[in-house]
């Protein structure tokens, strides 16, 4: 027993070892500072973005233009013009008539790299329209019916208030693209810096929630404020390039509301993710 009792003393008085308590888990660290600066970067990047694909394409301008007053009266004086050549009935339509116009809007724009259209569909609206008047449209007309649309669209875009206009609308599409590459390289930045600090997902779902509903409230603030910005010029050219604008708006808009929707789902998905593990 006594033999017994001093062991026991003796490992009694041994120092414990010290056991390894498990690391406790990192506390998930907020960052609205980094969703804020996300949500600014998309905003720039959505409405340059936006404006470039829309108010500065030609293209797109020029379905704008062919749909409004301004575009129904150069499609007017083609079908007045095809009228004296025999062939009534308006064939040329807004479609028809947009390839045209671009030309116009691409020199406005100072783009002259485009010289020639595929005046297919003008080609074949012509002598659709021939054949029903029980005539044939011969290739010569065709050219020359080309010929005089193209100068009809650049005639249109070449008046005095118009050329005052395109020295404003040519340094607004300079600063969008300047603005629009500024935007993709910071968020490029922003990317990594939020990759290093293991904040991707936490940071893209607010900043693409808060950064669509920016986007919607500038579009729908610049859809009404749009034609008391417009001065300077007529009020024809006015009422143009609101319509432009404003067409233009309404996509960014609706990709502001997208935006809210995608970042609504990624935030979602990270704070589901984050209480599971």
């Amino acid at each position: 027993m006594s033999e017994n009792s001093r062991m026991a003393r003796y490992h009694a008085n041994e120092e414990q070892e010290p056991q390894q308590q498990p690391a406790p888990p990192t506390a998930y660290q907020r960052r609205p500072a980094l969703a804020r600066w996300v949500a600014f970067l998309l905003l720039l990047l959505t409405i340059t973005v936006g404006l470039r694909l829309t108010v500065f394409n030609a293209n797109y301008t020029a379905g704008v233009v062919s749909r409004s007053s301004y575009g129904e009266k150069v499609i007017n004086r083609l079908n007045d013009d095809l009228e004296n050549l025999g062939i009534s009935g308006a064939p040329i339509t807004s479609g028809v008539a947009q390839p045209y116009l671009a030309i116009g809007v691409a020199e406005l724009y100072g783009d002259t790299t485009t010289t020639t259209v595929d005046g297919t569909d003008l080609s074949a609206a012509v002598s659709s329209q021939a054949q029903a008047m029980g005539v044939t449209a011969s290739s010569k007309l065709l050219r020359q019916i080309s010929q005089e649309a193209q100068k009809r669209a650049k005639a249109a875009f070449n008046t005095t208030a118009m050329q005052q206009a395109a020295i404003q609308v040519q340094r607004a599409k300079k600063l969008n693209f300047w603005l629009m590459l500024a935007a993709v390289m910071l968020l490029v930045v922003t990317f990594f810096y939020a990759l290093s600090v293991h904040h991707v997902f936490a940071s893209l779902g607010p900043g693409l929630a808060l950064g669509g509903l920016l986007s919607g409230l500038v579009g729908l603030g610049g859809y009404f404020f749009l034609p008391f910005v417009l001065t300077g010029t007529s009020q024809t050219v006015n009422n143009l390039l609101t319509a432009i604008g404003r067409s233009g708006l309404g996509v960014i808009m609706f990709a502001g509301a997208a935006e809210i929707i995608v970042g609504g789902l990624v935030l979602l998905g990270h704070r589901t993710f984050r209480r599971e593990n």
